[in-house]
């Protein structure tokens, strides 16, 4: 069976989402765990999606600083 990509796994919707959604979902995640009548459980389970969230942004984020990257002339990087 073929693996799944790093970032297919971690992300709990069907679809890849942007990193703007991701953050949404991030508030939407912060919001119910400040939520008063939230169980313990429920807190673990949005601690959980929120930590599978912030590594899946944190890959996006570092996969657009790679290809804003470009090589120089003496073989080092410059920003794009």
């Amino acid at each position: 069976m073929p693996r799944k990509k790093k970032t297919d796994e971690q992300v709990p919707e069907e679809k890849q989402m942007s990193i703007e959604e991701s953050f949404a979902k991030l508030q939407e995640i912060l919001e119910k765990m400040e939520a008063e009548d939230v169980t313990l459980e429920q807190s673990f389970t949005c601690y959980e999606e929120g930590m599978k969230l912030v590594r899946y942004c944190s890959e996006k984020i570092e996969q657009v600083e790679h290809k804003v990257m470009q090589l120089n002339e003496d073989g080092g990087l410059d920003e794009f």
